[in-house]
């Protein structure tokens, strides 16, 4: 099983051969950035300590 960041960037470098699609895939790294600030957003932060329950 290949990690999800070869993936994207196999399916990244079969897009941009194409003229159309190429320059519109941003690296892995801001990817998956994105989408753990939206998460954080979504989702608060859970207590470091049980007392602060």
């Amino acid at each position: 099983m290949k990690p999800i960041p070869a993936i994207y960037d196999e399916e990244a470098s079969a897009a941009s051969a194409e003229p159309s699609t190429s320059g519109h895939f941003p690296v892995f790294k801001r990817v998956r950035s994105t989408m753990y600030k939206h998460r954080a957003k979504r989702f608060p932060r859970l207590p470091e300590h049980r007392h602060d329950l």
